[in-house]
């Protein structure tokens, strides 16, 4: 039977009678599987790349068909969000999303995809009702990218059709499980796929392998850019990456760069491309938001916010390994899954017969340790009692169990049979498993997330034109009751998006969420015309009249003056 390339890379016939006493000698074997031939370690893995990423497309366009058709406006953080976008589509933002601590995240990137498909989804092809149905479509088109890149970087160690099919199994079948790490377009989601990138690429670097500089920086630049904990997971996952690739060439440090410089070269133009945002923003604005971020650090150590212990912590991060919804007591099961797993994936990989996939498994053990070690000491020092009884915190986290399982199984599918209907079998299981994410249901991860299948609020442009309308060319002036922003956001965007002036009551209340722009100038207080928001569920004060009822909101106006 004939055998692809790639399959004999990864586990060679066993040697006949007529086979030299060269051949048969263990070093020889080790050389030939830790050096891959040189077309199939092109080919193959590109070939794995593109593959991936045209069934994770697919699967994530057929399952969100709904953006093609339904008219989608934004409310609360996706419309804080969106007045975000708007800057971007004019190439003026520099910073990330707001945080409810009152700064911004390092970096613009993903506002900038967001924008990117806006423009190109909605704005020049049309192919989506709304907006922000492109802001997801390009959201969903990344998650794919990113997936695809990581198996992709995972085929090159293997060089195995049916180590990649098996992995690229286990992916669609996490998706079915975990379908919001790859189907949501809230930013707590969106840096799974780009942490799952990172630890990948890390684990490559650390093998002794510099082609995967660049998508290390990548993922890296990518993750920084989305919340500023990754100040803290990203710089140490990168130097532990170029530890191992130093321990790699130890013998001959001149190596790493011999025949590699387009590979640091790349990585270097990647960080410097994603460095530049923060460094304009920091130096116009000295310290910029690192200042925020170390007087936040200060905060939380001098008024004492953080009362659970370092037990306390590390059940909380074994609530990701539960599959299933991360709640109080999923850390229960999470312990056994975690324990187990991890054990079954070390004793797979220090057993892998192929040293090059041998290497990059232990790698990636030791990338998602570093990784777990880190988040308990985030959740022990930086998450405070309120944040740490939700969830959305560490969402990012579940790309290290999702590693550690890939490690079990690619190590486990070396043993498979290398007759093509080993490959064909699993090929029809991925099939399979691509159904099932597609159609499975979707389920909020916490009661207080948005909703698994976000439609946003249909109110939202008859409300801005009832609004405009009573203005009349004057500045609509929105003043927050309680907190209830949620709506008042999306009224804010939608206008912004068609021209509208609409403004918000209070700087140090609302500066932040809203953006400097979207703040009501004392001249606008005073010639605009208000409007209240207020919880939903209050009534209607002395001396207002109702306008709307939203799904966040009360929306209320002055009656007029009687004489």
């Amino acid at each position: 039977m004939e055998v692809s390339p790639a399959d004999q890379v990864a586990t060679p016939e066993q040697p006949g009678g007529t086979v030299t006493a060269a051949k048969l000698s263990g070093r020889h074997w080790l050389g030939v599987l830790a050096r891959p031939q040189a077309g199939a370690d092109r080919r193959f893995p590109a070939a794995v790349g593109v593959g991936s990423f045209l069934v994770l497309a697919a699967v994530l366009l057929a399952r969100n068909a709904y953006l093609f058709t339904t008219k989608i406006y934004e409310n609360a953080d996706f419309a804080a969000n969106t007045i975000a976008v708007l800057q971007a589509k004019h190439f003026h933002l520099l910073t990330g999303d707001y945080s409810k601590d009152q700064f911004y995240h390092p970096g613009p990137a993903f506002l900038y995809v967001m924008a990117g498909g806006e423009s190109l989804f909605h704005d020049a092809l049309h192919v989506v009702p709304t907006p922000w149905n492109g802001q997801l479509l390009a959201i969903l088109l990344l998650n794919a990218v990113l997936i695809a890149a990581a198996l992709a970087l995972l085929a090159t160690h293997a060089g195995a059709r049916r180590v990649a099919l098996a992995c690229l199994l286990v992916v669609l079948v996490f998706v079915a499980v975990h379908p919001l790490t790859v189907n949501s377009g809230w930013l707590s989601y969106v840096y799974f796929a780009p942490t799952l990138l990172l630890l990948v690429s890390g684990a490559s670097v650390a093998t002794g392998r510099t082609a995967a500089l660049p998508l290390l920086a990548l993922s890296a630049s990518l993750c920084i850019h989305g919340q500023a904990e990754f100040l803290l997971f990203a710089p140490a996952t990168v130097l532990l990456a170029l530890a191992g690739l130093v321990a790699a060439h130890r013998h001959d440090l001149r190596d790493m760069f011999r025949g590699n410089a387009w590979h640091w070269a790349g990585a270097g133009v990647v960080a410097a491309l994603f460095a530049l945002p923060i460094a304009l923003y920091t130096v116009r604005h000295w310290p910029g938001e690192f200042g925020l971020y170390l007087k936040y650090r200060h905060n939380v150590s001098a008024h004492h916010l953080i009362h659970h212990s370092l037990s306390f912590s590390a059940r909380y991060t074994l609530r990701y390994w539960w599959p299933g919804i991360p709640t109080a007591n999923a850390d229960v099961g999470g312990r056994y899954v975690a324990v187990a797993l991890a054990i079954v994936a070390l004793l797979l990989a220090l057993r892998c017969p192929v040293p090059s996939l041998r290497r990059f498994l232990l790698w990636s053990l030791a990338m998602a340790g570093l990784m777990t070690v880190l988040f308990v000491y985030y959740a022990q020092t930086a998450i405070g009692d309120k944040e740490i009884k939700q969830t959305y915190v560490g969402y990012f986290y579940w790309a290290v169990p999702l590693l550690v399982l890939m490690v079990a199984v690619a190590g486990a599918a070396v043993y498979l049979p290398r007759r093509r209907a080993a490959a064909v079998t699993l090929a029809v299981m991925a099939a399979a498993a691509a159904v099932v994410a597609t159609v499975v249901p979707q389920h909020q991860d916490n009661r207080n997330d948005p909703q698994a299948k976000y439609l946003g609020v249909p109110q939202l442009p008859q409300l801005v034109h009832t609004f405009a309308a009573a203005a009349n060319g004057r500045p609509i002036v929105l003043r927050i009751n309680d907190g209830a922003w949620f709506d008042a956001v999306g009224v804010v965007a939608y206008a912004d998006r068609t021209g509208v002036r609409s403004c918000v009551v209070g700087s140090k209340a609302w500066g932040v969420l809203f953006r400097s722009q979207s703040i009501c100038t004392q001249s606008e207080i005073q010639t605009g015309i208000p409007f209240w928001f207020s919880p939903s569920g209050q009534p209607v004060v002395t001396g207002q009249v109702a306008v709307a009822r939203l799904p966040q909101a009360l929306v209320t106006r002055q009656l007029p003056a009687t004489k």
